[in-house]
């Protein structure tokens, strides 16, 4: 009986062995993945804890080919081409910087030329959590930025030889693309000189780090909405006998601001300079939105009552009730501000929301309208002020910015201003990601505002933005642009079903559509498909047992999701190859 025992188990072992024999000798005929599989096999185990160096996914990151191979750059200067002939715009050995890594580096210096950019597109990233660095050099008080799929981070420089390393969190999708720039843009030479810009910087050492596949972690999509800015023009035309907004919509327009609306079905506005005509904004949206607070109108017995400035700072949040909630409003007034340009006029500021959206999930909305004119100095510490303020807000939000910033990434230092003071944060404009490929306009640009094509948003920059803020920890809720667009029949016309091509106002909705998105770390070991701690042969005859059907109700006695080893969702013979390579990558 025993004998007989033991030649069944050694018939059960040669089915086994024949069967593994099998479908390694099939692996050997299978085609290459789409994915790079290399790639992922050498990050698999990549943490926070854990980073994995992933550099070697850029070409020539540290320059040490000695040429521009792998980069492109460009020089806002027509005449030159970009192709590394200039002398000033190119890989020099013979420049000092200290920081750099080997003996080049790139040097790019320029006269005239409003921006300077060099930039990378990396393909087949694995999708996951990453870290970008650089070391980066410019003159004292001149900025140098470094841009990682649209999300961007500068530094001050100190002179031209301290190399300074500058980093930016990025999450690579499934796209595998990762798009790298860093760039800086002129400034006047000296005081005195104002015709006589230069652009300079220097970069070096571009490192990228793994902390973490997306096979180690689980992102579910929990739901989407829109959110709109939008500067309703609500301004009286006349207060009394003074003229102040002749041309805007006045009550009746209004109206039909409230029917355009109502039509378009937006989840939440952020809306500014709602001022004397909210019940006729909220006419057609009242069944089926709730508003903010209505702060003061703009009238004549308020002026004679309490003078300038009005008590209205002209911002509300009007949202749907049946996808979205908002709470806990707060007012905050601008702590620097201008008397000029008509800001003397209201309380200029911010609110913020606690918005719930995708069925039960909370983010920060900021709504603001910041001030107008030449007031670039003032709005830069608007932007700090908004920057301290999420700095101190609840780390494990997503934020929305919404409003009427006045500001333009041509105008106004935004990034150091706003993006660089952010702890703990990443940010991203979706006009950027969209439409400029994740290259951000700077200061020494002309203002973007060409609507020859009124379809195509590449050049045109409207002052009314919607900015997104990412924690920066890989676990957590974040937002995820999907869309960015200015309406195009935000007009007479188009509510009254007339050839009237005037606007309704004088500014369109500027709209985005967002998922939230929820990224959880999953504790499996991908390829621990028998859940003993190792990742060895007893693993692939389990993922073989799975594949034969012989695991297949719950519960599993193995590990179905770690035995999904290349991350495509299916569990077959790819996965044998995958495992198998994870194995001898080991060895």
């Amino acid at each position: 009986m025993q004998t007989l025992l033991m030649k069944k188990g050694l018939i059960i072992m040669r089915k086994r062995l024949f069967i593994l024999m099998m479908l390694f000798a099939f692996c050997r005929l299978m085609p290459v993945m789409a994915y790079n599989e290399e790639a992922y096999l050498r990050l698999i185990g990549a943490s926070v804890d854990n980073p994995i160096d992933a550099t070697w996914l850029i070409t020539n990151p540290s320059f040490e080919m000695g040429d521009l191979t792998g980069w492109t750059t460009y020089c806002s200067d027509e005449n030159y081409g970009g192709n590394g002939t200039d002398p000033e715009i190119a890989v020099r050995r013979d420049y000092a910087m200290t920081n750099k890594d080997g003996d080049w580096l790139f040097n790019a210096y320029h006269w005239w030329s409003t921006s300077l950019t060099i930039s990378q597109e990396v393909t087949d990233v694995p999708s996951g959590e990453y870290e970008l660095s650089a070391v980066v050099c410019t003159w004292d008080g001149r900025n140098v930025y470094l841009s990682a799929n649209g999300l961007v981070t500068s530094i001050t420089g100190v002179n031209d030889q301290t190399g300074i390393r500058v980093t930016v969190p990025v999450t690579v999708g499934d796209d595998g693309k990762l798009r790298i720039v860093a760039g800086s843009n002129a400034e006047w030479w000296t005081p005195g000189h104002e015709n006589e810009t230069q652009t300079f910087f220097k970069l070096d050492d571009v490192r990228l780090v793994c902390k973490g596949l997306d096979g180690l972690y689980e992102t579910t999509e929990l739901g989407s909405f829109t959110a709109v800015a939008l500067n309703v023009d609500g301004l009286p035309q006349k207060v009394a006998s003074f003229t102040l907004n002749e041309d805007g919509p006045g009550e009746s327009g209004t109206k039909l601001i409230s029917r355009y609306l109502a039509e378009k079905d937006y989840d939440f506005i952020g809306v500014s300079e709602d001022f004397n005509y909210h019940g006729s904004l909220m006419e057609s949206l009242g069944n089926n939105y709730n508003s903010g607070t209505v702060r003061a109108t703009l009238s004549i017995g308020g002026l004679i009552s309490g003078g300038f400035p009005f008590d209205t700072d002209g911002l509300n949040l009007i949202w749907k009730k049946s996808t979205t909630t908002a709470s806990n409003e707060s007012w905050t007034r601008w702590t620097e501000t201008t008397s000029t340009d008509g800001n003397q006029y209201v309380k200029k500021g911010y609110r913020h929301y606690d918005m719930v959206v995708c069925g039960g999930y909370t983010i920060d909305v900021y709504v603001l309208h910041m001030d107008a004119g030449e007031a670039v100095q003032s709005r830069e510490a608007q932007w700090r002020q908004l920057a301290a303020a999420i700095n101190n807000s609840d780390s494990n939000r997503p934020k929305l910015i919404i409003g009427d910033t006045n500001s333009r990434w041509t105008r106004e230092e935004i990034n150091a201003n706003f993006t660089n003071l952010l702890s703990g944060y990443s940010m991203g404009d979706p006009w950027v990601m969209f439409w400029r490929n994740g290259v951000y306009p700077t200061t020494a640009m002309g203002d973007l505002t060409d609507q020859s094509d009124p379809a195509n948003f590449s050049n045109y920059e409207v002052v009314d933005k919607i900015l997104f803020v990412n924690p920066s920890k890989p676990e957590g809720l974040r937002l995820s642009p999907m869309s960015f667009r200015i309406e195009q029949d935000y007009t007479y016309g188009h509510v009254q079903g007339t050839d009237e091509v005037k606007w309704l106002g004088d500014h369109r909705p500027a709209v985005v559509e967002f998922a939230l998105m929820e990224r959880k770390e999953i504790k499996t070991i991908i390829g621990d498909v028998n859940r003993d701690g190792l990742i060895n042969i007893a693993d692939v005859t389990a993922l073989v047992s799975i594949i034969l059907g012989h695991d297949s109700n719950e519960p599993f006695v193995y590990d179905h999701l770690a035995a999904d080893v290349n991350r495509d969702g299916e569990i077959n013979i790819v996965d044998v190859t995958s495992l198998v390579n994870i194995i001898l990558n080991q060895e």
